[in-house]
């Protein structure tokens, strides 16, 4: 039988830095809404401002949505593996004792 074991110091350290990317992700996102707001009210006119506020709407920010979404699943797994653990080594205790 294979023995797991987990630093559960780096698991948890591993969840945080997954949150704290989710977190930054999300803000460089509402960052660039406003950014495409602003060419949208004329800070940059004709083609080129058109343009650039398409690329965030239509490239840049579909691709952010992707990665925050990877950060938080990444997060909620990390927390579920250190719970999973966590739980069944209680349970393995529990059948070894009186």
């Amino acid at each position: 039988m294979v023995d797991v074991r987990m630093n559960y110091g780096s698991m948890e350290k591993m969840e945080k830095e997954f949150r704290g990317a989710h977190k930054q992700v999300d803000e460089s996102m509402r960052e660039m809404k406003k950014l495409a707001k602003m060419m949208e009210d004329g800070a940059l006119e004709g083609l080129g401002g058109d343009a650039f506020r398409n690329a965030i709407m239509q490239q840049l920010l579909p691709r952010m949505k992707v990665i925050s979404e990877k950060m938080a699943e990444l997060e909620k797994d990390m927390r579920g593996a250190v719970r999973a653990t966590r739980d069944g080594i209680k349970d393995a205790k529990l059948r070894f004792q009186d």
